[in-house]
């Protein structure tokens, strides 16, 4: 099959340019190396940096480096959610400096910081809003209460039907509890809403039980 290359493909090379060795990079995009090479003289993705950090040497360093920034994530939204405010606070600020390319979790980290400098309140954040019921269904998912993560996802998705993150949080924690054709549905709608889902899709670990499928090789690979 003879692929386009296109904008969300540009998009996700630029984000990913300092975290991927080419090869990595050549195997997430599924264009040849010499495509990839082309593409980053082309958006001069090389200048945009003139130090940039270290990039992972493979995939399974990129995943190892993901993996423990979410295991820094969980620490920290523990002792949030204890009301330990400046431990908490602490541990979101190791976690903006010991991660700072993983931005799922830096533009999570960086909101909760706030919350603790400026929590201290009686209340804690409140679970009804659409973010931080989001934010609290990832925090599931990731300790391992995917029924707990997907309750908070149907609240979700009434108000929210559309947002691709929902979609693709659904997808993972479907395929987590074994339901390969709800994770694919929901994977579907995720990529639907932002192609760039389905880039992310092809090294994510919580979809590994869906590789294989012919199902799941339509959406990754695309048109």
């Amino acid at each position: 099959m003879n692929r386009k290359w296109g904008d969300e493909e540009s998009r996700w090379l630029k984000d990913n340019f300092v975290r991927m060795d080419p090869q990595s990079l050549s195997h997430a995009l599924g264009f040849p190396l010499e495509e990839i090479e082309k593409r980053v003289k082309q958006l001069k993705i090389a200048s945009m940096d003139a130090a940039p950090r270290k990039a992972p040497a493979t995939v399974k360093e990129a995943v190892r480096e993901l993996s423990a920034a979410k295991k820094d994530y969980e620490r920290a939204i523990e002792l949030f959610h204890k009301r330990r405010f400046d431990e908490a606070a602490e541990q979101f600020e190791n976690l903006i400096e010991k991660h700072p390319e993983e931005l799922e979790f830096i533009d999570r980290a960086k909101m909760y910081l706030s919350a603790c400098r400026n929590g201290k309140r009686s209340k804690p954040l409140a679970p009804s809003e659409p973010e931080e019921m989001y934010h609290a269904a990832v925090f599931e998912k990731n300790r391992g209460n995917v029924d707990r993560a997907l309750d908070l996802l149907k609240k979700l998705t009434s108000k929210r039907d559309g947002d691709g993150r929902l979609h693709y949080l659904a997808a993972c924690c479907h395929a987590l509890v074994g339901d390969s054709d709800q994770a694919l549905l929901d994977l579907r709608k995720a990529i639907a809403a932002d192609g760039q889902n389905r880039i992310h899709a092809r090294l994510e670990t919580d979809l590994s039980s869906l590789r294989g499928t012919p199902g799941f090789t339509e959406l990754v690979v695309g048109a």
